[in-house]
């Protein structure tokens, strides 16, 4: 018997089969990088798919349908930020597969473009949606137009609580240096921290270029999108395990959040806390000069 190499191709051509099978299933489309141009998938992009169903408990409550699209190494599900079930599926070959579990019957309209208009995902429908499968009416095989929402910058209110934040978990991060606990202080700075710092990232390019200045979501292609001198400065910015070069990483990601806050807060016209920033910092390297001995 000859193996047929495993494909995204044939992963689709498999699910197109299937979906075309199922009176319940309405339609299947492509979202993601494997529907977009600009930036479109590589060999190792996943396929995100979004499942119009009008018995959406059948396929939420049993993975065992998945079995019929090829042999499945992992499937765990969840749901989306928006309270969708969603599948996510490693298949035989590595393949990667995302199933987004809509209700049809919620969905207002009869063609797949308003099954699809419906969705809380405009955001991710507008760079690119591709049909495998519609039964709508009329047929949509090209569904497209979709605007994403441009963000707001953040209010002064919701600047001000990201900086707090930011200072209060760097002085979390010297507690735990200091009581020599790596694993808590490598998870706050090059964690909880390095999150603060994509926020900031995206809000300072947005005050620099505009709100409608793409930023993506989740870091990507962020050496694209965000300040050069930031990207620059990001190698400094992440740490060994190791307290010595935690403290250095803390220094280096602060030096970076700092001056990346007071530039977005000049071009928002917010003020930076200056006060809480100085008493952060004396007090952290007064820390670091106590502890300098256990440093390994």
């Amino acid at each position: 018997m000859t193996h047929t190499p495993a494909t995204y191709a044939n992963l689709e051509t498999r699910i197109i089969a299937w979906a075309n099978a199922r009176s319940d299933v309405r339609g299947v489309v492509v979202v993601g990088s494997r529907a977009r141009q600009d930036h479109p998938a590589d060999e190792w992009s996943d396929l995100d798919l979004v499942l119009f169903t009008d018995n959406i408990a059948l396929y939420q409550e049993d993975g065992r349908w998945l079995d019929e699209l090829g042999r499945v190494w992992i499937a765990v599900r969840g749901q989306t930020g928006h309270g969708d079930f969603e599948w996510q599926v490693l298949f035989e070959g590595g393949l990667k597969a995302d199933f987004v579990l809509v209700s049809h019957e919620a969905a207002a309209g009869t063609s797949l473009q308003d099954w699809l208009a419906a969705t809380p995902y405009s955001f991710v429908l507008s760079r690119g949606v591709r049909a495998l499968v519609d039964k709508g009416q009329p047929p949509s095989p090209h569904p497209g137009g979709f605007q994403a929402p441009t963000p707001a910058h953040p209010s002064d209110e919701q600047f001000a609580a990201l900086v707090q934040r930011i200072w209060l978990n760097a002085a979390r991060v010297g507690q735990f240096l200091a009581r020599g606990d790596l694993w808590r202080a490598k998870h706050v700075c090059d964690g909880v921290l390095k999150q603060y710092l994509l926020t900031l990232l995206e809000w300072h390019a947005r005050a620099v270029h505009g709100p409608g200045y793409d930023t993506w979501h989740e870091g990507r292609y962020l050496d694209e999108w965000a300040d050069p001198r930031a990207v620059a400065a990001l190698p400094a910015a992440f740490a060994r395990y190791d307290r010595a070069d935690l403290w250095r990483a803390l220094e280096a990601t602060l030096s970076l959040i700092r001056w990346l806050a007071r530039e977005t807060a000049a071009r928002l016209g917010y003020s930076y806390p200056d006060e809480a920033d100085a008493q952060v910092s004396a007090w952290l390297e007064r820390v670091h000069r106590s502890t300098e001995g256990s440093d390994g």
